[in-house]
């Protein structure tokens, strides 16, 4: 099986690139050049040099190529230039007579055959340099490349010198390669580089580690066809860290387990394997500690004296296996080379170091820290503590530990390392005897931060689980106030997730009734704001205004107890009772902004939007103040909904846009509220008509979620993705996502939507009414008469051929009972639903055969409101419209007239397309005007011209048409991939098209490919 990414084109390096071009056009031009190409094993160098020996090529230079090897010390005078000569020589062969010097450099020759005498080494060197310059005097320039320099033996750095001395005005471009990483303080190379850089014809070129975007290209070019996920590419990508070499076996070994291939693991050892003992020793204790430990650190925990551990970090540091990062600390230089000693070391050996680790972080943590000075132990000593301890199987130190380091994230605002340590805490606790008076808390505690914090970081499911596990704790207990605690926190989890809006009501139910005889407080607050929540997930509109009232009415007389002194807050041990009353106070702010929320949501659905919003602005400023992240990003997200309801999607876009750099900036993107904020983000962009913004917002960029988080935001992503006509990517997706397990009405809608729309434009009708039905079904079990069944409803009735009545008007009839007896958000059904709804009944009215011009108006002003894409959809069935009256009319007159308003509509629909990159539908729009005869203003290809492509490039064409990639494309017509290649970028050419799908949409709109026959 071959390996992944064979054959892939060089991925970044344009400024190299544009570097050794310009060497190469000096030397073109008589100016002779030297380049010394530098970078670490593995990070490109022979690809550039091999893109770099290609052009040459094409440009008719002559390439000389000479390699050194590594020789284990026993060094081959003049290897990399006898392998040059002996090129040359079968290049040129009658150089020998005019360079007998030449022979020098031939293995095999005798003395006799070298003129019979010796000739000293400076005769060798002119020889060499005298041969260069006849070729290149005489005939094309010469591109002369040695590689791997760090191996070559004396004689051929002598050599490499004197011919870089002498460029003169040659037309010789010399490119020598070498590994920084191999250049240890006594390597012989470093003084004759620092001989050549100072000489004005030479410059260095160092070749960095490709940066993240770069790494990540080549991730996904190598994975090919192997079908990894995005998360996975973009770990790959991280772990690889911009080295070429890496990245290939990384991707070589996906899924085949965490570790590192052997191949891999062989090449990062090597270099460590010849160092001396007490190095090693210091690299196995500095792979214990990560990626960078301090100086001290290190040299206390390797057990060696002074002088040794200095000599030791002076060979590793001279070999280049550690480097000093920017904190002075020692780092290793790479990563993966980190984890390969680390994998090397005996368990007995790696859990007596981590041990040693521990104990020296625990002493260090019972000393008084010293103002304004770093930590030796890291950032965060209670998580390194927590992390060595658990290493080392000291399970009531890892506990005690990950409950400090928990409470620590906390403290500054990190819900991922919250989760992290605060889940571990969770998993030990019960192997620990007498862990409540170890960690200062109790299991309940521990275990709502990890619910909190799972919930934060998008993995609902799992903030569900833990909340559970909290409730199934606090109910063992007698404590009546905790037990109402965790049931409103337990409630929030459920609705974060949108799982169960009845259980979320009856757990925070349950939490009001336990603190009924509590007087005015921020728990009993939360409870009726929480109750109020959950209520207007189940429809309940007059219980939201009565517990959203009431919680409000608690809030306003706790503060003024607290104000007043009548109800001091208990404070925690050691908390001063200043800030246990600040801590108060903003608990009940968060709780009185969480009631106004709800209490706005209800104006919205009695169709005051204004005043909602009003109330949304009231409680912002109460949000941000209590410093609950969780309330202020409800506050953004109801804030564009209210717009987006109606019909603002701009304005929504750009609330949804604020609310998530909120959630950036607090660590929360992934929280419940910060992804529902991105795919209504998203869709907001799309409605818009702002579709680069929605492609970018629907990119995870790696990010570790969940997959029912991921799930939603890829669900959202096929409407672009299809509306681009980006079909065979979308419908392998689509398959992925398969509706029928998902238990999200928002992802059964999206997937819905996106299924059908991409069978109609496949031209499969009939499966596009397979998947609408199957959509509609799928959202009935989860909610009846889901008002968004209207937009299915209509998308599915598209796909219905005229005369096909019997589904027709069930479909229809499901899009008027989602009209009629759906809750919509705003009480009445919004200016969208109305569009969709004029939508459903012009397709109708469409397969009855009764949709005339007029009733195609009628939905183009519905999504007059600011749909772009609908309206020209509407347009191009309003010219149908026009075209079919024209066509029964026996008036000449009438019918030129019908036809001129059909052209007007489609010229508006191509261009809305051409602005949206809507290649599907300005491919529609272009085979019914060419069905109308209407003239274009492109020019088309005159009758039985074949126009400006070639028979082959039209067979390329058409099938890129049928969404087929370039692969497919070279295996339907015997030629290679690269071919197809090639031939679209003369298809583009041509036709001036900005890519492949505006190609395609071109090709139809000219002629050149014939039309698809399709309903929609």
């Amino acid at each position: 099986m071959p390996r992944p990414g064979v054959g892939i084109g060089l991925v970044g390096r344009g400024a190299e690139r544009a570097v050794l071009a310009a060497a190469l056009e000096r030397a073109r031009a008589g100016r002779g050049t030297g380049v010394l190409l530098s970078g670490d094993a593995g990070v490109g160098k022979s690809r550039l040099i091999a893109e770099l020996t290609a052009q040459a090529r094409e440009a008719g230079a002559l390439v000389l190529l000479g390699r050194c090897i590594e020789t284990a010390g026993v060094e081959l005078p003049y290897l990399p230039f006898t392998e040059i000569v002996g090129r040359l020589l079968a290049e040129r062969p009658g150089l020998a007579e005019r360079h007998p010097g030449l022979l020098r450099l031939v293995p095999g020759e005798s003395a006799a055959e070298r003129g019979g005498r010796e000739l000293g080494q400076l005769q060798v060197f002119e020889a060499l340099l005298s041969a260069l310059d006849t070729v290149s005097g005489e005939g094309p320039p010469v591109l002369l490349v040695l590689e791997d320099l760090h191996w070559a033996d004396r004689s051929s750095r002598d050599l490499l010198v004197f011919l870089l001395s002498r460029l003169g005005a040659g037309r010789l471009l010399v490119v020598a390669t070498y590994r920084a990483d191999d250049l240890h303080r006594r390597h012989p190379l470093r003084p004759v580089l620092a001989e050549l850089v100072r000489l004005p014809a030479v410059e260095r070129l160092e070749l960095a580690p490709l940066p993240p975007a770069d790494a990540l290209a080549l991730v996904t070019a190598l994975a090919g066809e192997l079908g990894l996920p995005e998360r996975e590419l973009h770990r790959l990508a991280r772990r690889s860290e911009g080295n070429a070499f890496f990245a290939e076996e990384l991707v070589s070994a996906a899924g085949g387990g965490a570790g590192l291939p052997e191949a891999l693991t062989d090449v990062l050892l090597a270099r460590f394997e010849q160092l001396p003992a007490p190095a090693r020793q210091v690299l196995r204790v500095a792979s214990v500690a990560g990626r960078s430990v301090a100086d001290v650190t290190l040299a206390e925990v390797s057990g060696l004296d002074t002088a040794q551990f200095e000599e030791a970090v002076r060979e590793a540091v001279a070999h280049h296996l550690l480097v000093p990062d920017e904190r002075g600390d020692l780092a290793f230089r790479h990563a993966l080379l980190r984890e390969a000693v680390y994998g090397d070391l005996l368990p007995g050996e790696r859990a007596r170091i981590h041990s040693r680790y521990a104990d020296l972080i625990a002493a260090r943590l019972a000393q008084p820290a010293t103002p304004g000075r770093p930590s030796p132990v890291g950032a965060s000593p209670a998580a390194a503590l927590a992390h060595h301890a658990l290493a080392a199987h000291d399970l009531p130190r890892a506990l005690a530990a990950s409950v400090r380091a928990a409470r620590e994230a906390d403290r500054v605002g990190a819900p991922a390392e919250v989760l992290r340590h605060a889940e571990r805490a969770v998993e030990l606790w019960p192997a620990v005897p007498d862990a409540e008076a170890l960690t200062g808390t109790d299991e309940i505690a521990v275990t709502l931060w990890a619910a909190w914090s799972a919930s934060t970081t998008g993995d609902p499911a799992r903030g569900i689980a833990l909340s559970t596990r909290a409730l199934e704790l606090v109910d063992a207990s007698e404590d009546r106030a905790r037990a109402a605690e965790v049931r409103v926190r337990h409630a929030i989890r459920l609705l974060e997730g949108n799982e169960s809006p009845a259980a979320a009501v009856a757990a925070a139910r349950e939490a009001v009734e336990l603190l009924r005889d509590r007087p005015p407080c921020a728990d009993l607050a939360w409870a009726h704001a929480v109750l109020a929540r959950a209520l207007w997930r189940i429809d309940d509109v007059p219980g939201v205004r009565e517990h959203g009232a009431e919680a409000l009415r608690i809030c306003r007389a706790a503060e003024a107890a607290l104000h007043a002194g009548t109800d001091a807050p208990p404070a925690e041990h050691g908390v001063d009772p200043g800030t246990a009353l600040s801590d108060a106070l903003q608990d009940v702010a968060a709780a009185e902004a969480d009631a106004l929320i709800s209490l706005a949501v209800a104006e919205e659905f009695e169709g005051r939007g204004p005043r909602s919003r009003e109330l949304l602005s009231e409680a912002l400023p109460l949000a941000r103040g209590s410093g609950n992240i969780g309330v202020e990003l409800r506050i953004f997200y109801n804030r564009g909904l209210s717009f987006l309801e109606e019909g603002a999607a701009s304005a929504a876009a750009a609330e949804f846009a604020a609310g998530m750099r909120r959630a950036t900036e607090t660590g929360t993107t992934w929280s419940g509220y910060g992804m529902d904020m991105r795919v209504a983000r998203l869709m907001s962009e799309f409605v818009a008509g702002d579709w680069e913004a929605a492609e970018d917002t629907a990119r995870l960029g790696g990010a570790m979620v969940a997959p029912v988080v991921a799930g939603r935001l890829a669900a959202a992503g096929l409407l672009v993705e299809v509306a681009r006509g980006r079909l065979t990517e979308a419908e392998r997706r689509w398959a992925e996502l398969d509706s029928r397990d998902q238990e999200d009405d928002q992802v059964v809608l999206l997937l819905g939507g996106a299924g059908v729309e991409a069978a109609l434009w496949r031209g499969e009708p009939a499966e596009a009414l397979r998947r609408a039905d199957t959509a509609l079904a799928d959202l009935d079990r989860l909610l009846p008469h889901h008002i968004a069944a209207i937009m299915l409803a209509a998308l599915g009735l598209a796909a219905v051929p005229e005369g096909a009545h019997e589904p027709a008007e069930r479909l229809l009839t499901c899009a008027e009972e989602a009209a009629e007896k759906g809750i919509p958000r705003s009480g009445s059904l919004g200016v969208e639903g109305r569009a969709w709804l004029a939508r459903a009944r012009a397709e109708r009215d469409r397969v009855r055969g009764q949709a005339d011009a007029a009733t195609w108006t009628g939905v183009l002003e519905a999504f007059g409101y600011g749909d772009p894409y609908r309206e020209a959809e509407a347009r191009v069935r309003r010219a149908e419209a026009h075209l079919a009256a024209a066509g029964r009319t026996e008036d000449r007159a009438a019918a030129a007239r019908l036809r001129e308003e059909a052209v007007a509509d489609l010229d508006a629909a191509v261009e809305v397309a051409a602005r949206l990159g809507a290649a599907p539908l300005r491919a529609r729009a272009a085979d019914v005007r060419a069905r109308a005869g209407a003239r274009r203003s492109r020019p088309e290809a005159a009758s039985g011209d074949p126009g400006p492509l070639t028979p082959r490039e039209r067979a390329v064409l058409a099938l890129v048409a049928e969404g087929r990639t370039n692969r497919q494309v070279g295996e339907a017509l015997y030629i290679s991939e690269k071919t197809v290649s090639v031939h679209l970028s003369r298809v583009m050419a041509k036709l001036g098209a900005a890519g492949r799908t505006d190609a395609v949409a071109i090709g139809y709109e000219r002629g050149l490919i014939p039309p698809r026959s399709t309903v929609q």
